[in-house]
């Protein structure tokens, strides 16, 4: 019956191709009859050189993480403490209550700024070159500038250096 059906009509079943294979592969693979030791270690070497390469994207990865949020709290702080400013009524208390926000800000996440400053510019008079003016006689109309600094430390100074220097500043007008 099976000279009846072409040679190319025939069903090959999935086990007859299995074993098939095996045989040749036992039969090409030396004395003992078995590879898995060599290939064993092939996967060793492979997943050695490998695992580093891994490691330091992940560890850049992790390090890019941190920094990042260490930006957005030292944008918030800035911004914080610009807002704190804005809202006194004794418009001379303005640099200490900016630096207060900015650094209470800052500590909720963590952070100690390296410098927190802040400015009184005189907004009402012009807009496109506000003059520095004392705090003192800022009037309603007038403009806070807040800058708040940060040293950031990395985690692994291979890839961002030793420390990043971060820096936020936000103005805002006296209500």
């Amino acid at each position: 019956m099976d000279g009846d059906i072409p040679e190319h009509w025939k069903v090959v079943s999935l086990w007859s191709v299995i074993t098939e294979r095996a045989e040749k592969n036992a039969s090409n693979s030396g004395p003992s009859g078995c590879r898995s030791g060599r290939r064993r270690g092939q996967s060793m070497v492979e997943f050695a050189l490998v695992l580093p390469v891994f490691m330091l994207i992940l560890a850049g990865i992790l390090d890019f993480g941190f920094a990042l949020y260490t930006r957005m709290t030292v944008i918030n702080a800035s911004r914080d403490g610009a807002r704190a400013a804005v809202m006194v009524s004794d418009f001379s208390t303005i640099p200490s209550v900016a630096t207060n926000a900015a650094d209470s800000s800052a500590a909720g996440a963590g952070l100690t700024p390296s410098g927190v400053s802040a400015t009184c510019l005189q907004t009402s008079v012009s807009l496109v070159s506000p003059a520095t003016i004392s705090c003192a006689n800022a009037q309603a109309g007038d403009s806070v500038y807040v800058t708040v600094n940060y040293t950031y430390k990395t985690f692994f100074p291979l890839f961002f250096g030793a420390s990043l220097n971060l820096a936020s500043s936000v103005q805002m007008v006296i209500e």
